[in-house]
């Protein structure tokens, strides 16, 4: 009878959580259920944009951020996925796996200041590189060091990537797990419109470049040298050897022999870096989800859905997508422009013409 209270209890949280994310019910949900730092928001914003209402779209790293979003604890993301799945929808999560060394810098430098330094960006890019280097170091193991669909998505039996067609599809309980590379995000397009069935326009997003700090980020990259024990140890990574092909692992090691030397560096222990981690969290300047830095922001009223209508359309001509589809000025933008449609009706223009431009 207890065990009955307690799923019944759960049973509700979920719901909950469910009826707080969604607020457009339909048939199909996407997942983007990844790490952070591998290319994910690109991938949420253009499925955004090129699905519209069809989908119901979530961007997801951790069940930290799950209740955070739906404002519900003590629920997981999996146990929420396969709760939609049982209601027979069609469920699709989808996972990236970034290089390792590249991973593990933008990472470091997604809060190198609000979080590493507990200092602005101006403060910090004036920092000598060598001081960066040290800190880079002393956390390199334990930086991206996960993989959700090995860690995370509970699968029984990871089938083995298909570095042919650039992807993997796997199915369980209903589920579809597709899994990509961003190595091959020139193909993206490709792939999601062969698997979804549906014409999918990939739009660059969130890039470093955008950031204050993107000056020290280039310069590390162009200077940093990666101590002989980091190497080892990404050659060994079994997520490494798995995705990459015996020729992609040779080629990626080939491009990274020129910058290793031959020192040992000794980073934190696990529990230095608990340490560590805790005390950042005190001090950190703390950043909360960025809501604002997808194009598409996945609200359906009527000026957003024009706008991400229109973004579609001038992505389909490969035109360069630079604003976002942010609700308030969307809806501003929506105003101004009826209010030039009824000027111009004043004025004799041709109304067809104008209703057109509108949509």
């Amino acid at each position: 009878m207890d065990n009955e209270i307690l799923n019944k209890d759960k049973d509700e949280l979920i719901k909950k959580a469910y009826d707080n994310l969604f607020k457009n019910k339909n048939n199909n949900y996407i997942f983007i259920y990844t790490p952070p730092k591998v290319g994910s928001t690109t991938l949420v914003s253009s499925l955004r944009i090129c699905l519209g209402k069809k989908y119901n779209i979530i961007h997801i790293h951790d069940e930290v951020m799950l209740s955070v979003l739906s404002g519900i604890k003590n629920v997981t993301i999996n146990e929420l996925i396969q709760y939609i799945s049982n209601m027979n929808k069609n469920v699709w999560i989808i996972d990236v796996y970034r290089l390792p060394i590249e991973r593990k810098m933008s990472e470091f430098f997604e809060k190198i200041s609000s979080f590493h330094f507990n200092n602005t960006e101006n403060n910090v890019k004036q920092y000598d590189i060598k001081r960066v280097m040290n800190r880079f170091n002393e956390l390199f193991p334990h930086l991206s060091n996960t993989e959700h669909y090995f860690d995370k998505y509970d699968i029984e039996n990871p089938i083995v990537f298909d570095s042919i067609k650039k992807y993997t599809m796997q199915e369980q309980n209903g589920i579809k797990y597709i899994k990509l590379r961003l190595m091959d995000s020139e193909i993206w397009s490709d792939i999601l419109s062969e698997l979804l069935k549906e014409k999918i326009l990939i739009v660059k997003d969130y890039q470093t470049s955008d950031k204050e700090i993107y000056g020290l980020y280039e310069k590390f990259k162009k200077e940093y040298k990666l101590p002989i024990n980091f190497f080892e140890e990404i050659k060994n990574c079994k997520y490494f050897n798995f995705y990459l092909s015996e020729e992609e692992r040779k080629n990626y090691i080939s491009l990274w022999e020129p910058k290793v030397i031959n020192e040992v560096f000794v980073p934190f222990t696990n529990s230095e870096y608990q340490l560590y981690i805790k005390i950042s969290l005190e001090n950190q300047n703390y950043d909360s989800i960025q809501y604002e830095h997808y194009i598409d922001n996945g609200c359906f009223c009527k000026a957003c859905s024009l706008k991400r209508k229109n973004i579609y359309f001038r992505l389909l001509k490969k035109e360069v997508i630079i604003e976002k589809i942010i609700h308030n000025d969307a809806v501003k933008e929506l105003v101004d422009k009826r209010k030039e449609l009824i000027n111009k009706e004043k004025r004799g223009v041709d109304f067809v013409k104008i209703k057109f431009q509108l949509l």
